[in-house]
């Protein structure tokens, strides 16, 4: 599991994760998921999006949801776990050893390959479970773009003591649209297609922000800095927040990579 990562945080992922959720939507209309397909969705948390493409390969195919948060899987198997078609595991992307190779007709992946510590690992895991003919969806934040949760975080971070306790492990890594095309290459796939998502994120205030961000991050929004210094963290940030609140709160310009590519 996260380090980070608490029953909390888990719970409140459900309740603000629209953005993740509107994401992944954008990113199935794409993958053209089919009955009777065998999908592994990876990083799937707790399990809203995976419960879905159940529903889409239908009775005769079958979806694995993975995860490393045991907090994310403990909830999707209680809200998910019912169903005959479905079904989750704690797992990472680096190591799907778990499923035979050319197991399934499609990989998802969404809001996750960022956390992903071994990227280029995690893309030749993907290839080899797929099918020849089968299908990668990868959506995630953009290397080309930077949101300004990502300039608040660094800035903050930045100052003392914070600085004082680097951790690259908490920090996402965002690949730019170059990084992709080498790293599909590298694991083997054909056939692609990658497109910009343009997304507004929306919030009343920096707290509701920090909230969004906090739980979709399983808590990495504080780096690696100890428990005692969070509060102060988290208050210099909402001071950053505020000065691009509006009286209609905060509007967050954000740019997604959509990838879809099929494995030769």
């Amino acid at each position: 599991m996260p380090q980070d990562d608490t029953k909390e945080l888990a719970e409140g992922y459900t309740l603000v994760n629209d953005t993740q959720y509107s994401a992944g939507l954008f990113l199935l209309n794409r993958l053209q998921i089919r009955p009777g397909m065998h999908v592994l969705d990876v990083g799937c948390g707790p399990g809203n999006l995976t419960a879905h493409l159940a529903y889409l390969v239908g009775p005769n195919g079958s979806v694995v949801g993975i995860d490393p948060s045991a907090e994310r899987i403990r909830l999707a198997l209680t809200s998910h776990g019912h169903r005959p078609n479905l079904s989750f595991e704690e797992g990472i992307a680096e190591d799907l050893s778990r499923f035979d190779s050319a197991r399934f007709d499609a990989v998802f992946v969404n809001s996750t390959l960022h956390w992903v510590r071994d990227q280029p690992a995690a893309l030749c895991e993907f290839g080899r479970v797929l099918r020849p003919g089968g299908r990668l969806g990868i959506s995630g934040g953009s290397g080309d773009f930077e949101a300004v949760h990502e300039r608040i975080k660094a800035e903050v971070l930045g100052r003392a003591p914070y600085r004082d306790y680097p951790d690259e492990s908490s920090l996402p890594r965002f690949l730019k649209r170059m990084e992709i095309e080498d790293l599909l290459d590298a694991a083997g796939f054909g056939e692609r297609e990658i497109v910009v998502n343009s997304i507004v994120r929306e919030a009343k205030d920096g707290e509701a922000m920090i909230d969004w961000l906090d739980t979709s991050s399983s808590g990495k929004t504080y780096g690696g800095i100890p428990l005692e210094m969070r509060p102060r963290a988290r208050e210099e940030m909402k001071v950053e927040w505020a000065k691009v609140t509006t009286v209609e709160g905060i509007k967050m310009d954000m740019e997604l990579l959509v990838t879809v590519a099929v494995m030769k």
